[in-house]
């Protein structure tokens, strides 16, 4: 009789804290997935709808203690255009995340077999989508046009030297014209024996030609851009601003700015 109510006892506790482990679980369950999404693209408006499926397929129902940031954020690797802002749990049963859209901001011009192609980048460099035209996606207007990067099918533009040469460049230009599109239109990066030669076209006329951009770029294309901002209206219709290298690799000489004839 003892045993018989000793295994009563544990049999009874078993059950409540099986009871007990599965009202937690049921709590604790995700529930809600909130998203606040900063999309303005269609591509972005499309992509969000599919994510949120793809985010409450997989987490709704799943308990919230090992719902992890990292498991969360996989996801947004087949939605190039998305990124996350800020991931919580609001306990009991709720997760929260805010997404933003990477814009288009540059669109890199690869010779390919097919022809040129191009290439959309967000400021941080990440590839969007590659396009026959260059066509932004939100405006139609035309991004602001990269020349002579190469790109590599294994790994992208970090095969090329100055691909961060010239995304430090194009933020410069963007900060100092509150929008890389309005004064500039496109850049080019030339090699040969005697070195690299980066050339930023603006819209109204005026060339800046900087030597051996990866060295000393900040002072370079800073000094190069204060000479252009200074420019009488007249003389950025035409003409060319140069910044290099000294001699000696030690500095830089210029700018100079030089009318075209």
């Amino acid at each position: 009789m003892k045993r018989q109510k000793i295994l009563v006892a544990v049999i009874s506790v078993v059950l409540f804290l099986a009871a007990l482990l599965l009202g937690a679980n049921t709590v604790f369950s995700v529930s809600r997935i909130d998203i606040a999404f900063g999309v303005s693209s269609p591509q972005a408006r499309a992509d969000s709808l599919a994510l949120q499926r793809t985010l409450e397929e997989e987490y709704l129902g799943e308990n919230i203690f090992f719902v992890q940031r990292d498991r969360v954020t996989a996801a947004f690797d087949g939605y190039p255009y998305l990124s996350v802002i800020s991931f919580e749990k609001s306990y009991p049963d709720k997760l929260v995340l805010s997404v933003e859209e990477k814009l288009e901001s540059y669109a890199a011009a690869v010779e390919e077999e097919s022809g040129t192609v191009f290439y959309m980048l967000s400021a941080d460099g990440s590839v969007l989508r590659k396009s026959a035209e260059n066509k932004n996606n939100v405006d139609g207007g035309e991004n602001f046009r990269i020349e002579g990067l190469r790109y590599s099918a294994s790994d992208g533009f970090s095969s090329d030297g100055n691909f961060r040469t010239v995304l430090e460049i194009c933020a410069r230009l963007d900060e100092a014209a509150g929008g890389i599109r309005t004064a500039f239109a496109s850049l080019a990066v030339s090699s040969d024996a005697t070195g690299t030669e980066l050339t930023v076209y603006t819209r109204e006329g005026v060339e800046i030609r900087v030597g051996d951009p990866a060295s000393h770029t900040e002072e370079k294309i800073g000094k190069a851009l204060e000479m252009y901002l200074a420019l009488e209206d007249k003389d950025k219709l035409f003409g060319y601003i140069t910044v290099r290298d000294n001699a000696a690799g030690s500095g830089i000489v210029g700018p100079t700015y030089t009318p075209r004839d």
